[in-house]
C-alpha cells in the first residue's frame, strides 16, 4: 500500500502526516493489515481482527487528530510499529491480535 492509498483509504489521518516519511513505510509494511482494517462501530460488543488492526495501526492518528496525542507522541507511536514490524515482518503482525478474537464484529443489542 502506499500513503496515497493510505489516506485515501482513511480519510482521519491528519493532513500534517501525509508527507512523513515513515509513513510511507508505515503504509508499505502494514499493507495487507491495513487493508482489511475496519474502524469498529459505536456499539460494538466484540472486536474482529479488522476492528483490532485498525486500533492498533490507525488508532494513534485518529486520536491525534481529535488533539488527545502530540504530534510527536503519534510519531512515536508509528515508529514503533514500523521498527517492530521491521524486526519481525510476520510475528509481529500476529502480535496485534489478542487470542480468542471474534471472526468479525459482533455489534451489541439493539444496534444495526
Amino acid at each position: 500500500m502506499t500513503t496515497e492509498e493510505l489516506v485515501r483509504r482513511f480519510p482521519e489521518i491528519p493532513k500534517d502526516l501525509h508527507d512523513e516519511p515513515l509513513l510511507a513505510e508505515f503504509a508499505e509494511g502494514f499493507g495487507k493489515e491495513l487493508e482489511i482494517a475496519q474502524k469498529p462501530s459505536a456499539c460494538s460488543g466484540e472486536h474482529g481482527a479488522a476492528n483490532h488492526y485498525y486500533l492498533k495501526l490507525i488508532g494513534p492518528m485518529d486520536i491525534y487528530r481529535y488533539g488527545l496525542y502530540s504530534r510527536e507522541r503519534v510519531i512515536e507511536e508509528i515508529e514503533k510499529l514500523t521498527s517492530g514490524h521491521r524486526e519481525n515482518p510476520d510475528g509481529f503482525a500476529e502480535s496485534l491480535l489478542p487470542e480468542g478474537i471474534a471472526d468479525q464484529e459482533v455489534k451489541g443489542p439493539g444496534c444495526n
